[in-house]
């Protein structure tokens, strides 16, 4: 969603009159939803076998009618949804063998897999073949914040008992996938080599990731501010726009990060981080190319080498270096 704002951005700017009517997932759509980016949205109910069927019927009921769906995901089942939608025209890319649903299926340059395209420039390059500027768009995520999003962040400071001025380090070590997730025991090493640095560090975490946060704690010698108190997304940007830097892997929150504008240092293991590159100079990408990378697996059938060669004190250095880089820029 978040690499999807300069797309919607770019969108707005070039059909100034057009009703805008998005879908999706409503947790989603509420995190840029007061940014002004469409007129009307409709969350996405996901229930049954049948599911894009009843979706696309129930768009085509509470928001249409539609003179064109431009499709942003990849799967089959949002064509059938834009199709049933009742949209006279569809756009989206040619894969997944949904082609006879759209009224234009784009091409995509293939190098064996599919090419590590930035999903940014991917969606931004479907509006650019239907003719649709997107000069001077910037190609990263960017929120707004409100008065109520900054209270909760200084609240969360203060209810972890940082002081004001302190340096913070904000930590995500978590992600959807278990290849994702950065090795427990050497979040806590950085931990224990960002205390020694007098910089305070900050544990983010987001549900199911609990049993994570707490291998960290045990990792890390003692309390470590965040983990008792969750930040939400809704205020992520407002929170990291108060650290110094942040560490994070290659998961949603990093994005927020870039959104802030605070420096970012990101761990990738086994995905290509091509898809989610973005044109920010505030961040470095720490990826070990092992031999098996990139796999793009959900668990590492192997030993887990690519998070494991990403050691704290490298990881400590990168972040120095980073703010010292941004210090004189």
């Amino acid at each position: 969603m978040l690499l999807a704002t300069p797309f919607l951005r770019a969108l707005r700017r070039g059909y100034p009159e057009a009703r805008i009517v998005v879908h999706g997932r409503k947790h989603t759509l509420g995190l840029v939803a007061d940014e002004g980016l469409w007129d009307a949205s409709v969350a996405l109910e996901k229930q049954g076998k049948l599911w894009p069927v009843r979706e696309g019927q129930r768009v085509k009921r509470e928001a249409g009618p539609f003179d064109l769906a431009l499709i942003l995901p990849n799967s089959f089942s949002s064509a059938v949804v834009a199709r049933l939608s009742g949209a006279r025209e569809r756009v989206g890319y040619a894969l997944n063998g949904r082609s006879p649903l759209l009224t234009r299926a784009l091409p995509v340059k293939k190098v064996g897999r599919l090419r590590p395209i930035p999903m940014v420039d991917y969606y931004l390059a479907m509006l650019e073949q239907l003719g649709v500027s997107t000069e001077g768009i910037a190609r990263r995520p960017q929120l707004s914040v409100s008065a109520e999003q900054q209270a909760r962040a200084d609240a969360a400071l203060e209810a972890a008992g940082i002081a004001p001025g302190s340096r913070i380090w904000a930590l995500n070590f978590g992600g959807a996938w278990l290849t994702k997730r950065w090795v427990p025991h050497q979040g806590g090493q950085l931990i224990q080599l960002l205390r020694a640095e007098g910089v305070v560090p900050f544990l983010l975490w987001g549900p199911g990731e609990e049993a994570l946060r707490e291998e960290v704690v045990a990792a890390a010698g003692g309390e470590v501010p965040g983990a008792d108190r969750m930040i939400k997304l809704q205020d992520l940007t407002a929170f990291l726009q108060r650290v110094e830097l942040m560490v994070s892997t290659d998961s949603g929150p990093r994005h927020f990060g870039v959104a802030a504008g605070a420096p970012v240092i990101v761990l990738v293991g086994g995905t290509h981080p091509d898809y989610t590159h973005v044109d920010y100079d505030r961040y470095r990408v720490l990826c070990a190319e092992v031999e098996c990378w990139p796999c793009h697996l959900k668990t590492c059938p192997i030993d887990f080498r690519c998070m494991r060669l990403l050691t704290p004190p490298h990881v400590l250095r990168s972040g120095l270096q980073l703010l010292a880089e941004v210090a004189e820029a």
